[in-house]
């Protein structure tokens, strides 16, 4: 990674300044390592949206088109698209569900499978990037601290 690129320019900023937040470093810790996710999935040949989609297919091999919509936070055309893709390249196929004709149940193929793999290798080694030299006691009270701050959050959302 150089020194210069984009992605790096302001998350090295924000180590600078003495008044950053919380949520200033969750959101540039998240992009960067979404960033490297993406790049390594895609040097794998995964392309970007592709992980998504078949992470959800590892968690739920046979979910409908419209339920991936719903775990992903796709739209509909992007996953319709993404699909179509992803079939023509062995990865997924589609079949029509017996219960209800009109809905399409979207299953991992064995390459789709292999392509999981590296999807979470890459995830696993990023996430050993991410904690490098951070004793465990400490990525404990981190994990503890974040969960806190997400349980704020969705309490304020059900309100």
């Amino acid at each position: 990674m150089k020194p210069n690129d984009d992605h790096t320019k302001k998350p090295r900023m924000l180590l600078e300044k003495p008044d950053a937040t919380p949520s200033m470093f969750i959101n540039d810790v998240s992009r960067m390592f979404m960033h490297r996710v993406k790049r390594e999935c895609e040097k794998n040949g995964v392309s970007h949206g592709h992980h998504k989609l078949l992470m959800e297919l590892y968690r739920n091999d046979g979910a409908t088109q419209l339920r991936l919509v719903q775990l992903t936070h796709l739209t509909a055309p992007t996953v319709s698209v993404a699909l179509g893709k992803m079939e023509s390249e062995g990865l997924v196929k589609r079949v029509t569900d017996t219960e209800d004709m009109r809905a399409m149940k979207v299953f991992l193929t064995d390459k789709g499978r292999e392509k999981v793999a590296c999807v979470r290798q890459t995830f696993y080694e990023t996430e050993e990037v991410l904690l490098k030299g951070i004793p465990q006691e400490e990525t404990d009270a981190a994990v503890a601290v974040l969960r806190k701050m997400l349980v704020n959050l969705l309490e304020e959302e059900d309100k």
